[in-house]
């Protein structure tokens, strides 16, 4: 444990000298804008504006003006990114946790736990609601099977669990676009882009090795195939 602080403190030392002030704090902000508990409610947002009727609206103005989806994507804001990070706050106030970062292997077993049971419970409400589109419940599912396999694959190897979210977000768009009632394939260019910066940014600010970053696409990516195929299948 000793080594890999020391390993984590050198690579962070030597991002600071190779990549310029300005460089270093847009890869913090891609981080923290693309942040992997935020991509649920992202992806939901765009399927909305991709297929209104999936929602009962014909219009995505009428979606965001009508009260029972205003409360919908709030309530997944809340369980899906402000609990979780809540109870991330918790656990470094109780010294749980050593750093937000979590750049230890260790400190991530809590948090994966935590998130993991919470999408649990996202995911079974999803799925129990017959007025919300079922292209939702997927999506939660195939981010729950990603926080699990991170979780397991964690205990060998620090995979990025920002990449893991993007490769669950460049499958959630895919799934948006093949539902989308107007030619919107140009998403995928944009998803495609994001998830490049968000990778590039990861690796700049030296948080994990290039292995992790490609291993989180890959889990976070087939993830929600394996969702949709148990669903739809």
């Amino acid at each position: 444990m000793i080594q890999q602080t020391t390993y984590d403190k050198d690579t962070k030392n030597r991002a600071d000298e190779t990549f310029s002030s300005a460089v270093l704090l847009m890869a913090k902000i891609v981080s923290v804008v693309f942040h992997p508990l935020l991509l649920l409610l992202y992806s939901s947002v765009v399927l909305a504006w991709c297929n209104p009727f999936l929602f009962g609206r014909p219009r995505f103005s009428d979606i965001i003006a009508d009260k029972a989806s205003t409360i919908l994507f709030l309530w997944l804001l809340i369980f899906s990114f402000i609990v979780p990070m809540l109870a991330v706050l918790m656990m470094k106030g109780l010294g749980l946790i050593k750093d937000l970062a979590m750049s230890e292997k260790t400190d991530r077993i809590g948090p994966y736990i935590i998130v993991g049971l919470l999408y649990i419970v996202i995911f079974m409400n999803l799925k129990s609601n017959s007025g919300i589109p079922y292209e939702m419940a997927i999506f939660s599912l195939g981010a729950t099977i990603g926080i699990f396999s991170a979780f397991i694959i964690n205990l060998f190897s620090k995979i990025s669990m920002h990449t893991v979210g993007m490769g669950g977000f460049l499958a959630m768009m895919l799934i948006c676009v093949m539902r989308s009632v107007t030619d919107k394939q140009y998403l995928m260019a944009i998803a495609i882009i994001i998830a490049g910066l968000v990778g590039s940014s990861r690796l700049i600010l030296r948080a994990h090795e290039p292995a992790d970053i490609y291993g989180g696409y890959v889990v976070g990516f087939l993830a929600q195939f394996v969702a949709m195929s148990y669903l739809l299948g």
